[in-house]
């Protein structure tokens, strides 16, 4: 696992066409590839199929200058971005916006869809094989999109978080990195688990999925009023699941409105971060939960208030990591 190197070398080459004359040759050399690699648009479709015995759908948003041509000779990373429990999926694209800022990286966008509204990571939510559906997916779209099996990320918000770490704990064969909001971990570190780059986005006024270290918060998330559930904890337990060296994290920023802890020196090239928000609740978007009502959504769904932009931030973690460079799953 490492992160990717970028180099600008496009001026050097400017300078060095003109120096040789070629600048005119190169452009025409540019314009005979295919149209489509430059002028395909944006698409939104709707797919399902069937596993285990069941349909099973989801949304997926392909980038404008992103044909399958364009895919299958340069890298489309492929973002999940898993909604929270009873959000539908466009609510959950709406209020994350992902695309807004990974369209850029030709990014192929997919939501999933749980059954019922939510998504099984164990003690909560249903009975469906989750895990066994989100891999099986993945290999879909990297057959039938060439998106980018180096680059597979996920994201999500709440019920969705707490799915994202369990696809993190136990594909991490498959999984590149994850950087998800208001969720924890409930998996243990199973034999066969390789580190990835794990992030966690929390409200520190979440009264959702408590942020506190306290047994409020043990009770919502494995169902006792036993263990120290919490997104210290949640940092914590994904350190040691890492590898990560020393008893407190290496790099820490605090300010006003943020804070956030960083271990990184970490197995396998991974990290382990909490990206704390002072003043948000269970939404840490910059997006307000389009149809919450009464005083209590109100209060707890609207967007963080001090204009923190943490889908911008999800992407620049998760984009700076591939399997492909150094040490992989």
């Amino acid at each position: 696992m490492g992160k990717r190197a970028v180099a600008t070398v496009y001026p050097l080459l400017l300078l060095m066409a003109a120096m040789s004359g070629c600048l005119s040759e190169s452009v025409d050399d540019a314009s005979a590839l295919p149209d489509e690699a430059f002028t395909s648009e944006a698409t939104d479709e709707r797919d399902c199929f069937e596993y285990d015995g069941q349909e099973r759908c989801w949304l997926i948003h392909v980038p404008a200058n992103t044909s399958l041509e364009y895919c299958q000779e340069h890298s489309c990373p492929l973002l999940m971005d898993i909604h929270g429990l009873q959000v539908p999926v466009e609510l959950q694209n709406n209020l994350s916006d992902f695309a807004r800022v990974t369209d850029a990286d030709h990014v192929i966008l997919v939501h999933p869809e749980g059954i019922g509204g939510g998504w099984n990571f164990g003690w909560c939510c249903g009975e469906d094989d989750d895990v066994g559906f989100l891999l099986t997916l993945i290999d879909h779209v990297i057959e039938n999109r060439s998106a980018d099996a180096s680059r597979v990320y996920m994201s999500g918000w709440s019920n969705g978080c707490f799915m994202s770490q369990e696809m993190a704990m136990l594909a991490s064969h498959k999984i590149t990195a994850i950087a998800c909001m208001a969720g924890y971990t409930v998996e243990p570190k199973p034999a066969d688990y390789s580190p990835i780059p794990v992030m966690e986005f929390h409200g520190l006024l979440d009264s959702g999925v408590l942020y506190g270290h306290s047994s409020t918060a043990s009770f919502q998330v494995v169902g006792t009023l036993e263990g120290e559930e919490g997104a210290i904890q949640n940092l914590y337990s994904w350190a040691n699941a890492n590898g990560c060296s020393g008893h407190v994290p290496d790099i820490e920023t605090v300010e006003s409105d943020h804070s956030i802890k960083k271990f990184t020196e970490c197995e396998n090239g991974s990290e382990a971060v909490l990206y704390t928000l002072n003043y948000a609740q269970h939404n840490p978007y910059l997006n307000d939960y389009e149809g919450a009502d009464g005083p209590f959504n109100e209060a707890t769904l609207k967007g963080n208030p001090t204009g923190l932009d943490i889908t911008t931030t999800a992407w620049e973690f998760l984009r700076a990591f591939d399997k492909d460079d150094g040490a992989t799953a």
